[in-house]
């Protein structure tokens, strides 16, 4: 079943693993998931508002699943 997930944090989360920091992915989009790659950069300007980004990383706000909204 696919699924969409809203994910609405814009920086990874910092883990100490003993001595050492890794950086998970808070945002959703990393390609080398669960690890950051630094994507997260460009939802900075999302504002209020809900995007769709595809495979690409291109976004388009999402409005609603029904057409008559």
């Amino acid at each position: 079943m696919a699924r969409l997930v809203l994910h609405t944090r814009d920086h990874p989360y910092a883990i100490k693993v003993g001595d050492k920091e890794v950086h998970i992915c808070g945002c959703g989009l990393s390609s080398h998931k669960p690890y950051c790659d630094g994507t997260h950069k460009i939802t900075a300007d999302e504002g209020d508002h809900i995007y769709i980004y595809n495979a690409e990383k291109k976004r388009e706000e999402f409005h609603s699943f029904y057409d008559n909204e």
